[in-house]
């Protein structure tokens, strides 16, 4: 389903897809020509969605055109008896800025009060501008269980930060993406040899500018890591513990650790030697130099 949104003078959006008819015409389907202002809950509690990619569709393109990123909040398949079905029952998509991050100041509850001793440390940190504010932005909808359609309940519009403008919604993080496509030139780029950084301005280069493609460096970069992850055949994955395992076994002192994430990939992988360990407690700092990093056709940090 393909939604488009655009904004009127009277703040308005009108979303424009192909109609489908339905024998109840008091409910209007989320595919049909409608237009509807999100403060004006008369214009919206008719609408209704066959399933949640409709949803994610419909609030996603709201939210594209407002100005904001969104993330998934709840989806429950407890039912209103409290029950668990097969079904989901409740979702509830949210402003990117929902909520607090744990221990954030931001948060009333985590500010001290006027009894309680402040102490100041002068500590130098570099600390990242915090992301969630307590924002309140959120579309709520239930499961209709007689028509099996969702219907929303809520919308909360108000926003307690700023809103992205027109030219800066290509960075919104939830429709930041890397297509089939870009990734297929991205892996044919580095099998030539070419690093990621050149592959990524070659890309800008074809729509006018880095600044025009629908996702950053950092994308790409993630992007590529994850499939050649996912490339990582078990001979490979074999082959290093046996390794590992065998020099464990002829060297007392040889240490090695391998990560796996929650597909059971390897996500990491940590050794060292006597003489590694010697110079570790001699000097105390490590450092890796990465002699084929953004080189290799693996893109592995194992210079």
């Amino acid at each position: 389903m393909d939604l488009i949104s655009t904004s009127s003078e009277s703040g308005q959006l009108t979303v424009e897809t192909s109609s489908l008819i339905h024998a109840d015409s008091s409910l209007i389907d989320a595919d049909s020509s409608q237009c509807y202002s999100p403060s004006n809950k008369e214009s919206w509690k008719s609408i209704v969605f066959q399933s949640i990619k409709e949803i994610e569709d419909f609030y996603g393109n709201y939210a594209y055109n407002t100005g904001f990123s969104i993330r998934s909040m709840l989806k429950s398949k407890n039912n209103s008896q409290n029950k668990k079905s097969d079904k989901v029952h409740y979702v509830r998509y949210v402003c990117n800025k929902q909520g607090f991050k744990k221990g954030s100041l931001l948060n009333p509850n985590n500010r001290p009060t006027s009894d309680s001793p402040v102490v100041i440390e002068f500590v130098k940190v570099k600390e990242k501008p915090e992301e969630r504010v307590g924002c309140k932005a959120g579309i709520f909808l239930k499961l209709d269980e007689v028509l099996n359609v969702y219907k929303i309940y809520r919308w909360d519009v108000a926003h307690c930060h700023p809103l992205h403008k027109p030219e800066h919604l290509c960075y919104l993080r939830s429709f930041r993406e890397v297509n089939e496509v870009q990734g297929q030139l991205a892996l044919i780029n580095s099998k030539a040899g070419m690093s990621m950084r050149t592959s990524y301005e070659v890309m800008g280069q074809g729509v006018g500018g880095t600044e025009n493609l629908p996702f950053r460096f950092s994308d790409l970069k993630n992007y590529l890591m994850t499939i050649r992850q996912k490339e990582m055949v078990v001979g490979e994955a074999t082959v290093i513990q046996e390794f590992f395992r065998n020099e464990a076994l002829s060297k007392p002192s040889f240490y090695y650790d391998i990560q796996v994430d929650a597909a059971e990939d390897i996500a990491s992988i940590f050794w060292a030697d006597g003489i590694m360990q010697l110079d570790y407690s001699l000097f105390g700092d490590v450092i890796s130099f990465d002699t084929t990093y953004r080189t290799n056709n693996q893109y592995r940090p194992l210079g």
